[in-house]
């Protein structure tokens, strides 16, 4: 199994707690996934077309899954 060179990341404004779920605090994608580049921890980063984002270190770019990914980030990364 190989890792990519970039994690997720998800658009400030576009991340949500949710505080219902165990008392912690979980994010999810809601609209728009960007790419940051490694190495990243969780917390504030910019993405690879700028924007800043949440990053989520565990989360693979590539393993992002039904959510629409930002075609900047998109196109950088390939």
């Amino acid at each position: 199994m190989t890792t990519s060179l970039y994690v997720t990341g998800t658009h400030v404004a576009s991340v949500e707690h949710d505080p219902h779920r165990d008392g912690r605090d979980l994010r999810r994608a809601v609209t728009l996934a960007h790419a940051v580049a490694r190495p990243v921890v969780d917390g504030l980063a910019a993405s690879v077309c700028g924007v800043l984002v949440t990053a989520i270190a565990d989360m693979d770019w590539h393993d992002v899954g039904a959510v629409s990914r930002c075609a900047e980030c998109q196109r950088i990364t390939e």
